[in-house]
């Protein structure tokens, strides 16, 4: 216990020092790019020989501005202990390597992420210049747009084949009430001419 609280103000102190360091080796910087809402994996080698890696990750948010600490790795005696300070970033060791993980990464999380290996000797530190893009626009494959262009078809066709169905009912009807109105002429007509030639008869005397 002792000796993972001691390794753990090490670490604090790699803060400063891994900064000074950021400063005077500029061929260490890498740049990474990333989408928001993807995953960014760095990583991070150790040496065979490292039985008990102490790693300490720290952001800025500009070259040369102060350190913020955000994830760290502490193995003493072949016992890890694991932690992070910000949410969506985690350090997992394989018993080989170190792995760092941002997670869903959003635009704030844009910055210079700064891995110190604390149990190197000479101390050994790499830094990556992190920028976060716009999420891509989706692009619509030719296989959904023609799916969507054969539904407007059939939609069309049955829309069209509905309209022409109210058009014939209704030519249909009116039809149908003229033939009825005629009928109807028709019949008054012959029952005018009977009641006529039923006049003229009662006329003429026997």
């Amino acid at each position: 216990m002792i000796g993972l609280l001691f390794v753990l103000v090490t670490c604090w102190v790699g803060i400063v020092a891994a900064a000074a360091a950021v400063d005077d080796d500029k061929d260490e910087i890498e740049s990474l790019g990333v989408s928001e809402g993807e995953n960014l994996t760095i990583a991070i080698h150790i040496k065979k020989s490292d039985k008990d890696p102490q790693v300490l990750v720290t952001r800025s948010l500009l070259k040369g501005s102060s350190q913020e600490p955000i994830a760290h790795l502490i193995c003493h005696d072949g016992d890890c202990v694991r932690e992070g300070w910000v949410s969506g970033v985690s350090l997992i060791y394989d018993g080989g390597n170190v792995t760092l993980i941002l997670m869903n990464v959003s635009y704030n999380q844009t910055g210079l992420y700064t891995v110190c290996k604390l149990s190197d000797t000479p101390l050994e530190n790499k830094s990556y210049n992190v920028t976060v893009y716009p999420a891509p626009l989706s692009v619509i494959s030719p296989s959904v747009m023609y799916s969507k262009s054969s539904a407007v078809l059939v939609l069309t066709i049955l829309v069209l084949i509905i309209v022409v169905l109210i058009i014939t009912g209704a030519i249909g009807v009116v039809y149908w009430k003229r033939s009825k109105e005629t009928s109807y002429k028709v019949s008054q007509n012959d029952d005018t001419a009977a009641s006529s030639l039923c006049g003229s008869l009662n006329v003429i005397d026997i």
